[in-house]
This record gives C-alpha cells, structure tokens and sequence, in this order.
C-alpha cells in the first residue's frame, strides 16, 4: 500500500519531578514527566454512489504522555489516547494504550517489554523493510504517524562500540494490520468469518534482527524478519448461489494470516545539502501458494529518495519499484463478489457448472484480489513521489504538498495542507487527501470512501 510518513511533533513536557524514597540520590535521578494533547478533527467527504457530502469522520480525542526514569537503569513510557465522535457514520467511544512499555539497561546492552511502535526503514515514502509495525490506513488523523499500531513484544539490544549495534525484537502475539474492507461497500452476500490468526504459543512468534551501522557520514542498516506478516490475506471459504436463477446467496470469507521470510537493506548518504536514501527488501511466503490464495508472489521491493532541507522549505523526492518474482499472469478478474454474467459465460463456453467449478472460479476470483490489494497484479511497477513543506511567518504557518503516482497503475495520491501556530501548543490544520484510480483499480475503490478534506485544531500540553 501507499501510505505516507509524517513528522510527528514531540509533545512530552516536564510538569514535575519527585523523590520515590525521600533520599537525595533519588531526588536527582528518579524523575517523571507528563504531557499530551488535546484535539478536535473533522472530515468532509462524499458517500460512495450518491456523492451526498456528509462528515465522514468527526471526533474529539485526548492523549496523555507520561515518561518516568529510575536512575541510570531502567526507564518507562506509556501514551493512552481517549476518543469519542463519529467515524463512517458509525459511534467511537474509545480508550487505547498506544504504547506501553519499560527499558532497563545494563552496560552496552539494553532490553525493551512492553506495548512498543518501533517502525524499521529510513525511507520517508515507502519503507519496504518494515514488516514489524502494523498500520491502519483508514485512521482519520491528519498525523500520518496515528496510522501505526502498537504491538506486545520483547526487544534488546546491544551496542557494540560507538558506531554500531545490534537489536533483536521478539513478537510472540499477532497484531494484523487493518484491511481497507470495512469501510468498503460490499453486497450483502459477502460475510467475513472469523479471522485465522495464530494463537499464543511459543513457536507461533515472529522474530526480526537489525544491524545499524553509524560512520558520521554514512548510515547503514541490515534486516532480517521471520514470521508473520502484518497484513493479513483474504481466504475463500465457501460459496452459494440459486441455481435456478445463478444469483449469489453467500460467500463466506476470511482473514487468514501467513509467515514470511524478509531480508533488506537501508543506506543513508549526505550529499552536500542533500541526503540520498536507498532502502530495498526480498520477501517470501513459507508456504506452497498451492490452493492459498491469499498468499503473495515473492517480490524484491526498493525505494530511492533525495531530501534537500532548507530555512524556508523542505523538500523529498524520489522512485519506488516493485519486481513480482515467480510472476504469472492472473486468469481471472480481481473481486470479492460474483453475478449472473460470470456463470453465463462459463455455460456459453460449454463448462460443466458444478461445486467443483464454481468454487475454483471464486477461489480464482478472491486470489486475483488479494494480487491487486498487494500489487502483484502486474510483474514490475513503477512509482514517482514527491513531498513538499514551506514555512513561513517564522514557521507559524506551514505548506504541505505530497504527490504519489503509480506509472503502472494509474493511480494517483494527492495531499495537500496548511497549518498554523497561532500560539505555543496550538496548532490549527486543514487539507485534502485524495486516491485516484481508473476503473478497477484499488484506489477506483476505496478512493470514493477515503477521500475528504478535513480541519483539525490540537492542543499540546
């Protein structure tokens, strides 16, 4: 998926600080440190077919930030968000743990537990290496970085001199990534059944290394995850139809998760005032694709990126390619649903319409989906972005442009915004983001559901 990084402003503030114990050691070393935030967002967009424009999103969330540090040892952060409104014109009433966790330290070697967000990959587009961090990109935030999930896992690391380290993350639960389906209109045939994620055990964890290197002007980084893979795959189930009238009465469908093996690369080089970055990575399924047609192809994805950053302006341009590897062309359409017109073609041509025929034909059908949402439908695809900020009025007010364009698809992404600093703390945004897409393409459907403009006024604290 197309999914833009953000900046995210640090809003962490000391109020206080305070002795556990009374002693004089500990009233220097032990400290804490709260702050949060205090928003109100809303978007505009239109219903999908009438084209009725309604607030497609409209809520009010309150985030609380509280760090704590215990000496030289061991130190402690958790981010609980509220949130309250409307979304897809359904009720929110939510409390989330966004992040929850505790670091103890011991000489170079440092370990992490808890509720963690520790995305991988230096690209500021895409990130091809990063198979850790689950994401939501249905989130209505303007903050790109609200998309990230956070996930139950143990990480340590050890630094080995001045230059370089070592982390090892351990994920032992599945957090999946939310597929663009919900918001999506669906006939009403088509029922999603209970998902197949793994379960608890041990040996049902994913694990991923990273070596950093830092040489001051060259940063280097080497990937390696084993495990399950944070978007899940559609499965087919099962399929009924009115034989006499070939009309769908049901098609049963789930969300079925699957283990990879990722192997990649980062590589970040100052050039004069500009940074280049390249980032690539391989994957592939463990499984046989066999009769799972939720499983992708493997594929080697890569990214280049040139920043230049400046006193009035920011700017981040560069290439993302994909090469779908084993590639074979699809032999059916990508969809979730099936009518009349397919079954009458397959009589005109004479085929047999048995359980056996039928269900491989909506297999083929679901298969050819999961290629489209995973950009596999095609076996190369090219893609062009750029991404703009300026400042102005001393940096109260910002402008913000972001272009996306699959040469392959089509399709575009298209993000502008502006923000202002009226005050310390308060800052009052409004944009547009919008997916384009020709007919049956990804962003053809989610495009008309997703797209909106939106005002948001945010208080830091």
């Amino acid at each position: 998926m197309m999914l833009m990084t953000g900046l995210t402003p640090a809003f962490t503030q000391s109020l206080f600080e305070s002795s556990q114990s009374g002693d004089h050691e500990n009233s220097v070393n032990n400290t804490f440190s709260l702050g949060g935030f205090i928003r109100s967002v809303g978007y505009a967009g239109k219903t999908p077919g009438e084209g009725d424009l309604y607030f497609q999103s409209a809520y009010g969330q309150a985030g609380l930030v509280l760090e704590a540090r215990a000496g030289e040892r061991a130190a402690a952060k958790t981010e609980i968000r509220f949130r309250a409104g409307s979304e897809f014109r359904q009720p929110v009433s939510q409390v989330e743990i966004r992040e929850a966790y505790v670091d103890v330290w011991a000489g170079p070697a440092s370990f992490r537990f808890g509720k963690l967000i520790t995305p991988w990959g230096k690209g500021t587009v895409f990130n091809p290496t990063d198979k850790l961090t689950p994401l939501d990109p249905t989130v209505r935030s303007p903050e790109a970085d609200d998309m990230h999930l956070g996930f139950w896992a143990l990480q340590g690391r050890v630094s080995l001199g001045s230059s370089m380290r070592v982390t090892a993350t351990w994920k032992p639960l599945y957090q999946p990534s939310v597929l663009l389906i919900d918001p999506v209109p669906m006939p009403g045939y088509v029922k999603f059944l209970e998902p197949v994620y793994p379960g608890p055990e041990l040996d049902e964890g994913s694990y991923g290394v990273n070596w950093d290197l830092f040489t001051g002007p060259v940063d280097l980084s080497l990937y390696w995850f084993d495990g399950y893979h944070h978007w899940p795959g559609i499965g087919f189930d099962s399929f009924a139809m009115d034989t006499a009238t070939m009309e769908p009465l049901l098609l049963n469908l789930r969300e079925e998760a699957y283990r990879i093996r990722m192997a990649g690369a980062d590589l970040s080089v100052p050039l004069g005032s500009w940074i280049f970055r390249v980032e690539s990575a391989w994957q592939q399924a463990r499984e046989s694709r066999e009769n799972a047609e939720f499983l992708p192809f493997p594929e080697l994805s890569y990214t280049a990126e040139l920043e230049r950053t400046g006193t009035f302006m920011n700017l981040v341009a560069g290439y993302h390619g994909k090469y779908i590897m084993d590639y074979l062309p699809s032999a059916s359409e990508p969809s979730l649903s099936a009518g009349q017109e397919q079954f009458y073609q397959l009589i005109q041509k004479g085929v047999v319409l048995d359980s056996e025929t039928i269900n491989g034909m909506i297999r083929d059908r679901v298969g050819a989906f999961n290629r489209l949402y995973n950009y596999q439908l095609e076996e190369f695809y090219h893609t062009l972005f750029m991404v703009g900020k300026g400042f102005l009025w001393h940096e109260r007010v910002e402008i913000t442009a972001a272009l996306i364009c699959n040469l392959t698809t089509s399709e575009w992404t298209v993000q502008p915004g502006i923000s202002y600093k009226p005050a310390d703390g308060l800052k009052i945004s409004a944009g547009y983001s919008g997916l384009y897409g020709p007919d049956n393409s990804l962003y053809d459907l989610v495009g008309p559901v997703l797209n909106a403009g939106y005002l948001s006024i945010k208080l830091t604290f």
